[in-house]
């Protein structure tokens, strides 16, 4: 997109009086301070932990399902939470919002794998209403974001898609008739667990199992043209990002509900995969079983988090409210969002953004309705130029800034 407005610099906006100043800001009480990393990628966080209800457990008893045992994977989804997630989303009639709708909760008691340690917390990220690669994207970086905040520097997106429910059972279908045919070799534990559940035996660590896991059936070898779309977008993402990732064959989530991209996110030890630390998927058929009255495609990861009794962080924070909105147009400049938000996120520069949308004119009106000073634009051409033009709202004055100049280009707006 290119400027049809004359190009001037502008002038630093007269200073604010202390009740102005106070007012440019959000108070948050009794939220993890990582939550305020998610603030910036455009997350909510939730005033109290998210608690499963009995109702949510009888819930998941009508889908007929039955649970993985998260002993092995504390960070494995689970189906309560998801349920809980969505019932929370339904009782507070977001699904009226505009969409997607994004959260950040802490998982609190009252469900499947609460009994953690004292100085670990389990954080929850869930964009709820987007069916966009984009969602799978923001979601990805700002659990990266994170984790890299908690001192963990290298790390590796470890990542698959198992595509829709079509996908899923055509790949369950012939996994079953892949160890059907060599039942014979396997351990008789193994025996047991293929009757419950083939897929477990991916996960198995038994020799026969590994062999037997090497040469079955891989789920992106039955995704259609829409879920390898979607899973191409997804890496198209993380290599704009830098984002370290392996493609996982093995890593099929929690088959309850997930669909499409599945990922953990792994501490890099020198050239081994290291502890698990996140772990995330898409569920976007889990609304509609939940009977909710239009479909609600969702991704969601859950983050562990590491808190001593004598060095808790600080629970209270004061956010900045954003002064800026961020429109773009067009793939190239959508790979290129996510960076511009990092760079300023660093800078401690909040945004909006409405990343989940493609149309210029519903960015536009969403831009108008928080009546923001400034907007930073960008089109096919700013992202192959690492651009963006800056936009006064009320003087239509714009320039032209490169994404590294950004934050120094705020400061002398006095937005930093």
């Amino acid at each position: 997109m290119t400027s049809t407005t004359k190009q001037k610099k502008e002038t630093a906006p007269k200073k604010k009086s202390a009740k102005d100043r106070q007012n440019c800001f959000f108070e948050f009480k009794n939220v993890d301070p990582a939550a305020e990393i998610a603030l910036y990628f455009g997350f909510s966080p939730l005033a109290t932990p998210l608690a499963v209800t009995k109702e949510d457990k009888e819930r998941v008893k009508t889908l007929g399902e039955t649970e993985k045992n998260r002993c092995s994977c504390p960070l494995l989804p689970v189906l309560e939470e998801k349920v809980a997630l969505l019932r929370y989303y339904s009782d507070k009639k977001l699904n009226e919002a505009p969409q997607p709708v994004m959260l950040c909760a802490e998982l609190g008691q009252g469900g499947i794998g609460t009994r953690k340690k004292v100085a670990e917390k389990h954080l929850s990220l869930e964009v709820i209403g987007s069916e966009k690669s984009i969602a799978d994207a923001t979601l990805i970086q700002t659990v990266v974001s994170i984790l890299r905040s908690e001192g963990h520097k290298d790390l590796c997106v470890c990542i698959n898609s198992v595509g829709d429910k079509d996908s899923g059972n055509r790949f369950v279908r012939e996994l079953t008739n892949h160890y059907r045919k060599n039942i014979a070799s396997l351990p008789q534990t193994c025996k047991t667990t293929f009757k419950k559940n083939p897929v477990e035996l991916l996960e198995c660590s038994h020799e026969k199992c590994k062999l037997l896991a090497d040469e079955a059936p891989k789920p992106v070898g039955f995704l259609g043209e829409d879920s390898r779309h979607h899973f191409k977008e997804v890496l198209e993402y993380l290599e704009e990002l830098e984002i370290p990732y392996q493609l996982d064959p093995f890593l099929v989530g929690n088959r309850s509900f997930a669909t499409e991209t599945v990922f953990e996110i792994r501490a890099v030890n020198g050239l081994e995969l290291g502890e698990v630390l996140a772990m995330g998927c898409r569920y976007n058929q889990l609304g509609k079983r939940l009977g909710l009255k239009r479909e609600t495609p969702s991704v969601g990861a859950t983050i562990l988090l590491r808190r001593t009794k004598d060095k808790m962080p600080q629970t209270r924070f004061k956010f900045r409210k954003p002064s800026v909105f961020f429109l773009q147009l067009g793939f190239e400049a959508k790979l290129k969002s996510l960076k511009v938000i990092e760079t300023l996120r660093q800078a401690k520069i909040p945004l909006y953004q409405a990343l989940c949308r493609d149309k210029l004119i519903s960015q536009l009106t969403a831009a108008e309705n928080l009546k923001i000073p400034y907007s930073i634009i960008m089109g096919q051409r700013e992202a192959l130029e690492n651009s963006v033009i800056v936009r006064n709202t009320s003087s239509r004055v714009q320039e032209t800034v490169k994404i590294a100049d950004l934050p120094a280009h705020f400061k002398r707006l006095k937005l930093a």
